[in-house]
């Protein structure tokens, strides 16, 4: 790495050489995404480039990087909430959630804290993890009192439950049509803006204090440059075989050569395309993904914030 990096060679070293590197990697990524400007057009792919070398550097310097990221899904601390509102933000990452932590820490008189948990389920699709959470397939099928989905900006009358749940689409809902192709159609700052004004609503709609926020995955952004290189034998294999960033395991020597060049891992009957790795496909390739096994889609964010500390 070099002296343009917001961390040394010797700074992943030592992440590597913690109890658990993840804990590492989390202050690592709080270096480059609570910067003020790090969501913002100018400073976005340098901050993704960034992100990318970190978790790139990583794989090479500690090999179980992602046997061990496997090894650590579940028991996420929205199943064992006991009261105060759960807020699950769809496909927030940790990329939202520290600015969500300096801003509110600036703004407002709350005790915020952000930690970070790893996903409940692999592969990090919503459908995975709305399974494991409320047994159905869909956040918008939950029928429950306890429970209330948030399709839009609009919040309606939440449960009132100690604790109460509360699912919303975004950031989600306009992620998934933000980059297609080569193209930007929206501004990260602007979802963001969103996020924040929406979780802002939440709260003040809620009769609770205390509130537990997180999301059931993160996202991988293809913006900009890309340290993560594949032979071309190895990216025809992935876009032949891969139509996103996960899929049902298959017999074949496609996906033993990808396994065992380490850009794919196996688990719970899927394979799971590993770090940032990104492949051409006729018409273009969505910019942001999730369902695979990287950092930014498996450390979810974890905001506690307490409205009364003061």
């Amino acid at each position: 790495m070099t002296s343009r990096d917001v961390f040394t060679a010797s700074e992943v070293s030592e992440v590597v050489a913690r109890e658990n590197v993840f804990d590492g990697a989390f202050e690592c990524l709080r270096r480059i995404w609570s910067d003020p400007n790090a969501l913002e057009a100018r400073q976005l792919s340098s901050s993704e480039y960034r992100t990318r070398q970190l978790e790139r550097e990583l794989g090479k310097l500690y090999s179980p990087l992602y046997e061990d990221l496997v090894g650590q899904m579940g028991d996420h601390p929205v199943s064992s909430a006991e009261s105060g509102s759960v807020v699950i933000m769809d496909a927030l990452s940790l990329r939202e959630g520290f600015q969500l932590e300096r801003e509110f820490q600036e703004e407002t008189d709350w005790e915020v804290e952000l930690d970070w948990a790893p996903v409940e389920r692999l592969p990090s699709e919503t459908t995975t993890i709305t399974q494991a959470w409320f047994d159905s397939h869909a956040p918008s099928a939950v029928n429950r009192d306890d429970y209330q989905f948030v399709g839009d900006m609009n919040v309606p009358q939440l449960p009132g439950t100690s604790p109460e749940y509360v699912w919303t689409r975004y950031p989600d809902k306009r992620l998934e049509s933000a980059m297609k192709g080569n193209y930007s159609t929206e501004n990260v700052s602007d979802i963001y803006a969103d996020v924040k004004s929406l979780l802002e609503e939440i709260i003040t709609e809620s009769v609770h204090s205390e509130f537990l926020v997180s999301s059931d995955h993160g996202y991988v952004n293809h913006l900009g440059n890309n340290p993560y290189s594949l032979r071309d034998d190895l990216e025809e294999g992935l876009s032949g075989k891969f139509s996103g960033r996960s899929r049902e395991v298959a017999n074949g020597y496609v996906y033993q050569q990808l396994e065992e060049a380490g850009v794919i891992k196996r688990a719970n009957d899927h394979y799971m395309v590993t770090g940032h790795y990104s492949w051409t496909q006729r018409g273009g390739t969505k910019r942001i993904m999730h369902g695979g096994l990287s950092l930014p889609e498996c450390m979810t964010p974890v905001l506690r914030i307490n409205t009364e500390a003061a």
